[in-house]
C-alpha cells in the first residue's frame, strides 16, 4: 500500500454510509463515478483485492453486497465512460 492511499478516504466506507441512508443518492453517484480509482494490487495471501479500500472491486462488491442497486452500478458506469 503506498502513502497516497493511506492519506485518501476509504471508498468502502463512503458506501456503507451511502448504504445506511447517509448520503443522498445523486451525491454518491457523481463521487463514485468521479472517485481516483486505486489500481489493484494482488499479493500473496490476498488472491483479491481485499485488503485496499479504492479499487473498482469495492464498487462491485458494494452491489453484490445489496449496497448498491443494479441501476446505481450502471448509471455509475455510464458517468465514469461519459468523463473519460
Amino acid at each position: 500500500m503506498n502513502e497516497e492511499s493511506r492519506t485518501q478516504p476509504s471508498l468502502r466506507a463512503y458506501l456503507g454510509r451511502y448504504a445506511a441512508g447517509l448520503v443522498p443518492r445523486e451525491e454518491m453517484l457523481t463521487t463514485v463515478a468521479n472517485w481516483p480509482f486505486e489500481q489493484e494490487e494482488l499479493e500473496e495471501g490476498h488472491p483479491a483485492p481485499t485488503h485496499q479500500d479504492n479499487t473498482r472491486s469495492v464498487v462491485t462488491a458494494a452491489r453484490l453486497l445489496g449496497q448498491l442497486t443494479r441501476e446505481d452500478l450502471e448509471e455509475i458506469q455510464h458517468r465514469t465512460e461519459r468523463r473519460q
